[in-house]
């Protein structure tokens, strides 16, 4: 398996402006998309929306039922995409005042995206995995760190081709 991180633009903006084309990707089943299902203006968001086929109201319900539950919920076979739930999402997108229910462990984050690979060694069989966590009100390099530690865990038969993820801003 080949471990790939992605550097990072000064901002947001040259994040996006040099970003991979996801919705052409995700509609063509050439990857599969894992990020935090948090509604809003942002990279997720859109995947759901154009490449999974969901208007905005229900893929804010779909993420909102994901943090809900507190599970990892993949859209397959609608789309290539695994949403994992959030610790701070709410209908408008972030909310720390008052949907923040404190950030998972590292042992909940590990499962969750233990999760993710299994839905795509059993169901999505994608030779490359996006992990996306960038920009989403979370501590990405926990998140990293969290991954690094699911891949160890993945036996070898059910790895992905290639793993890639992007840099951590922190």
């Amino acid at each position: 398996m080949e471990w790939i991180v992605l550097k990072r633009g000064r901002d947001v903006d040259e994040d996006m402006a040099a970003d991979v084309d996801f919705v052409s990707l995700l509609k063509a089943r050439d990857i599969h998309y894992v990020s935090l299902a948090i509604p809003g203006l942002n990279v997720v968001s859109a995947c759901v929306e154009f490449a999974g086929g969901f208007d905005v109201g229900r893929r804010n319900d779909l993420m909102l039922r994901v943090h809900r539950a507190k599970e990892t919920g993949t859209l397959y076979p609608q789309a290539n995409i695994t949403l994992l739930p959030s610790p701070t999402a709410s209908y408008g997108g972030l909310d720390h005042s008052i949907h923040h229910e404190g950030d998972y462990s590292e042992a909940e984050i590990v499962a969750q995206l233990l999760e993710a690979f299994k839905a795509n060694s059993e169901y999505i069989k994608s030779r490359t995995v996006y992990f996306d966590f960038r920009n989403l009100g979370v501590r990405e390099s926990r998140y990293l760190a969290a991954l690094e530690d699911a891949v160890q865990q993945i036996p070898a038969q059910d790895r992905p081709e290639e793993v890639v993820t992007w840099e951590s801003r922190e």
